[in-house]
């Protein structure tokens, strides 16, 4: 029996940790599985790879950048069989890995009274899907953003982030760092010294949902004494999520952090 063949689509993901984290895990689990990187630079070229690969019987898929909401607007990470089925099902385990891997410090919904996050994209409407209150978005064009129902856009400022954080003494701010930036070479430090207005308070958080690189911004929490973390605990649990749809059980936390771990240099989770 050939192996079930499985992967990643998105563009520019040579950097990405989804082939290391599903071979250990098929392995461990004893799953003859192969999963390997599909980089596309369009959505037509997505679609044609997907009706093919639905063809050949591949298993699944996941869906990264800045493909997650060509499958008629909704954000979607995962693409999987499902019997006397004509095409590929599809969900999002998005909002389910995120809050798993913010649990890692104690950060937990029902905590949560307000975000702010970096950025407005697929990521950010999982997440928000699951809350019920005030959604800040910092953004590099508010003006162009399409309103959402309880969120509000402001400009890419350090100012508006530091107003953000002293508008209100209650605590529970969950901050999350959902864009692109540190990949692309711009830590955020600018905006580091607004996290000061968070130092010595209890219950709040922030994440920085890269993983392959650590931000200034990131560095920053962790100095003021925010509970901190990477994106790597919500790519472990996104994954470990797929792999129950795709194959009815998944690897342990541990043994793929640990896979992960010895791949990446430099700090990980505070």
């Amino acid at each position: 029996m050939n192996p079930q063949q499985l992967g990643l689509i998105g563009r520019d993901i040579s950097y990405s940790l989804s082939p290391l984290i599903h071979s250990t895990s098929s392995k461990h689990l004893g799953i003859d599985a192969e999963y390997r990187l599909y980089d596309f630079s369009s959505a037509e070229d997505v679609n044609v790879f997907l009706q093919k690969a639905w063809e050949d019987g591949s298993t699944g898929f996941n869906v990264t950048q800045p493909w997650k909401k060509i499958f008629g607007g909704q954000s979607i990470n995962t693409l999987f069989r499902q019997p006397c089925t004509t095409t590929w099902s599809m969900a999002s385990t998005d909002a389910e890995g995120f809050f798993a891997g913010a649990r890692r410090i104690g950060c937990r919904r029902e905590k949560i009274n307000r975000v702010i996050f970096f950025g407005n994209g697929g990521t950010v409407d999982a997440i928000a899907s699951l809350l019920d209150v005030p959604l800040h978005c910092i953004v590099r064009e508010p003006a162009r953003q399409t309103p959402i129902k309880g969120r509000t856009f402001y400009k890419w400022s350090p100012a508006e982030l530091r107003s953000l954080l002293t508008a209100t003494e209650e605590d529970g701010t969950l901050i999350v760092q959902a864009t692109p930036a540190p990949i692309t070479g711009n830590s955020l430090s600018e905006f580091v010294p607004a996290l000061n207005a968070l130092r010595g308070r209890s219950n709040n958080w922030f994440v920085d949902l890269c993983y392959s690189r650590v931000s200034a911004l990131l560095e920053g929490a962790r100095a003021a004494a925010i509970p901190s973390q990477d994106g790597l605990p919500m790519l472990i649990e996104q994954a470990r999520s797929a792999q129950s749809v795709w194959w009815g059980k998944s690897a342990p936390y541990q043994l793929i952090e640990s896979a992960c771990l010895a791949a990446i240099t430099g700090p990980r989770q505070g």
